[in-house]
């Protein structure tokens, strides 16, 4: 398909946005991993994922807008918004982001550390009720130790008994 000069340089502008987009994308990665503890193996996960659903979408956007030619323009537009990206916007919306989540996060768990109060002394208070009772219980199985072991003994002398009478029998 044959572009004309102008249709050249939108479709250049275009290249540069979606590189600017990918870049954002790549962002939201960044953002996760910032936040939130991740294994080695799990970014390198993360990483082919990105790749995979950049290239899907890049060719999607080269078949709707060129017909799915490739150009050296515009590589070089997706490289240039990429790049554009990383170097002005990107930093401030990272750190703005990880901000604003470790926030929220710290708001949760203040939240949910109020909210647990009321259950943990509710839990101290039956640890503390409950020690009578875990007294008693051992104190009973202490004394049911002896009574099982004093009536084995009984057992075992009556199976003697009834052995020495049934040789005679």
């Amino acid at each position: 398909m044959i572009l004309s000069m102008s249709g050249q340089a939108w479709l250049f502008l275009s290249t540069v946005v979606a590189g600017f987009a990918i870049g954002l994308f790549y962002d939201l990665f960044r953002i996760t991993r910032k936040t939130v503890r991740h294994k080695a193996w799990l970014v390198q996960i993360e990483d082919v994922l990105y790749w995979s659903v950049a290239s899907v979408l890049m060719f999607y956007f080269l078949l709707q807008r060129n017909h799915g030619e490739i150009r050296f323009f515009i590589i070089i537009g997706a490289a240039v918004g990429m790049i554009s990206y990383f170097y002005t916007l990107s930093p401030l919306i990272v750190k703005v982001s990880v901000a604003v989540i470790s926030f929220f996060k710290r708001v949760l768990f203040t939240v949910a550390r109020i909210l647990l109060v009321p259950i943990r002394m509710l839990i101290k208070l039956l640890k503390i009720s409950a020690k009578p009772f875990i007294w008693l219980a051992k104190y009973i199985r202490g004394k049911m130790y002896f009574v099982k072991r004093g009536s084995r003994n009984r057992l075992r002398s009556l199976r003697r008994s009834a052995r020495v009478v049934l040789k005679k029998v």
